[in-house]
């Protein structure tokens, strides 16, 4: 509400989150969550997942922009955001670390050239549904869609256990998407459509 206020947004912009146990149906969980400063154009956030014993079960780094609504663009948080919006608490884990390692076959789906590498998994088109307050599709549906993409044969039991996603460009209602995966010591999964890459995700499964 103060953001829009002032014509300005959070957006997602890339996440790191490392799971080592879910919790099941009447399980009791704490969820805890605190700012950590700002890197670059990104405003830091951890959270982590404890159970009822206080062992932790999942914890994530969330990298966020500040975007200037009308021109759709970032702007500098350590500007904006209170030198005081700090916790100086350790990481949930110390290997959290958002952004996915050099894959170069995301370079050919960006120009449009085939990859052998990439498999197409399915397609879909973004609906009302998807939408959330800021236009586009909701950082939770494309998390979705990139976990989707890869096969329920080749996810093990079907535990992730470590999800990085880049979030790169906007998807907009009506806009088709083509979600495509590729196995590589884990799995990378992409959206794409017309040579944009939408989002990109690493994934683990155990």
């Amino acid at each position: 509400r103060d953001m829009f206020a002032n014509g300005r947004t959070w957006m997602l912009s890339r996440i790191d989150i490392k799971i080592e146990k879910l919790p099941a149906e009447g399980d009791s969980v704490t969820v805890r969550t605190w700012p950590a400063g700002t890197d670059r154009l990104f405003a830091l956030r951890y959270l982590e997942l404890m159970d009822s014993q206080g062992r932790r079960m999942a914890g994530a780094l969330y990298q966020y922009l500040i975007v200037d609504i009308e021109k759709r663009r970032p702007l500098r948080p350590e500007r904006i955001l209170s030198p005081d919006m700090v916790c100086n608490l350790p990481p949930p884990y110390p290997d959290l670390s958002p952004g996915l390692p050099d894959f170069p076959e995301f370079d050919l789906l960006e120009h449009e050239q085939s990859s052998e590498t990439f498999i197409q998994s399915f397609q879909i088109t973004a609906g009302t549904r998807h939408i959330d307050y800021n236009g586009h599709v909701n950082n939770g549906h494309i998390i979705d869609w990139l976990c989707d993409a890869v096969p329920l044969e080749k996810r093990g039991t079907g535990r992730l256990s470590r999800l990085k996603v880049d979030f790169l460009n906007e998807i907009k209602r009506g806009q088709p998407v083509t979600v495509r995966w590729a196995e590589r010591s884990g799995f990378y999964s992409v959206l794409t459509a017309d040579g944009v890459v939408f989002a990109k995700a690493y994934t683990e499964w155990q």
